[in-house]
């Protein structure tokens, strides 16, 4: 499992389960990088990641939705945490909408293929 030790987290969504979990999906970042990095972490509430992951985290939301679907997330409800940024804003928000799209195409092939 991954600790990403030499760069920070900053969790930006929580994805909720159907059955009530909640996993925080976080910005990966190094000491003086960009803070809109393209990698990412996927965390239980209290940080710790839910199964193991790569060692640079996931590349992008669709690498973050495969890894939610692989681990029995897809249709999960996706929100975003609140920030007083008004650009962190609109980027969290750009956020969900590109993290939620490919997890409800999952749903929806699962519902294709069971009928």
């Amino acid at each position: 499992m991954s600790q990403h030790s030499t760069g920070s987290i900053k969790p930006i969504l929580v994805v909720r389960h159907a059955n009530g979990e909640s996993l925080l999906v976080a910005r990966l970042s190094n000491a003086g990088a960009n803070s809109q990095s393209n990698r990412f972490a996927l965390r239980t509430l209290e940080l710790r990641p839910p199964w193991p992951q790569p060692d640079n985290g996931y590349f992008g939301y669709a690498d973050v939705a495969r890894a939610l679907v692989a681990n029995g997330w897809r249709g999960c409800a996706v929100e975003v945490l609140p920030t007083v940024d008004a650009e962190e804003a609109r980027a969290r928000r750009l956020a969900a909408r590109k993290l939620h799209a490919p997890l409800i195409a999952a749903t929806i092939e699962r519902a294709k293929r069971d009928v």
